[in-house]
């Protein structure tokens, strides 16, 4: 007979799941904040009239994009 312990394998626990969730939300978030700085900071050394502070960020949403399709699709 299985032992009950077993039978919770398959499931998460719905603490971890809101806490690798919030976990990923902080990245996005500091990750955009710390592009956007520099980008602010590019275009001000570079006279590039706000370009870095808006290819910059995204170009980071577009990474962390791919990398969450990634990271979700089935493996085969």
């Amino acid at each position: 007979m299985a032992s009950p312990s077993s039978h919770n394998k398959n499931k998460e626990n719905p603490v971890n799941s809101i806490a690798k969730y919030a976990g990923l939300g902080t990245q996005i978030i500091a990750g955009l904040l710390i592009t956007l700085y520099l980008g602010k900071k590019m275009d001000t050394y570079f006279t590039w009239h706000n370009r870095a502070a808006w290819i910059l960020p995204s170009l980071f949403i577009l990474f962390t994009l791919v990398m969450v399709v990634r990271d979700t699709q089935k493996k085969k």
